[in-house]
């Protein structure tokens, strides 16, 4: 190497060098800290809640699930006892959607779809808790067969 470039390699080394130890000291730490304020976080209390309660349940050794479904929804009374007793369950809507129907061989076929499903039925045909009875041109009877009733598709 020739002598003119290891002076300027020198050069540059010693003035990275320096720039390194320089670097950061320009702005000087604050020498005064202020203190900080402590925040109770601790929950408060009220001076009616019986803690001796959760004591007492601790001591007889039970264990609570923490992961145990709850259900926080309100009790609702019921409205009128002769009401609720005279009350029967009702089969819930028809979840199908009539599409259109075929008939092949003399054998009608419906096509329904319950959601995304597509569903070919026959008379007799089981679908889930519900029956296809009848297919007429107006409509499809069909049985709910939890409670045995019957319920119309109109077509």
């Amino acid at each position: 190497m020739k002598p003119v470039m290891k002076k300027a390699l020198a050069a540059v080394a010693v003035v990275g060098a320096l720039a390194s130890v320089v670097t950061g000291r320009e702005n000087p730490a604050p020498a005064v800290v202020e203190p900080v304020q402590r925040v109770d976080t601790r929950l408060q209390v009220d001076a009616d809640f019986d803690l001796t309660k959760l004591a007492e349940r601790m001591s007889e050794g039970a264990k609570v699930d923490a992961f145990a479904p709850r259900n926080f929804s309100p009790v609702i009374p019921p409205q009128g006892e002769g009401k609720a007793a005279a009350a029967r369950p009702e089969a819930p809507p028809l979840p199908f959607r009539y599409l259109g129907k075929m008939i092949e061989d003399g054998k009608t076929k419906i096509f329904l779809a319950n959601g995304e499903e597509s569903i070919t039925a026959t008379p007799g045909q089981r679908i889930g808790d519900y029956r296809i009875d009848k297919i007429t041109e107006a409509e499809v009877r069909i049985t709910y067969l939890p409670l045995k009733q019957q319920q119309s598709l109109p077509l």
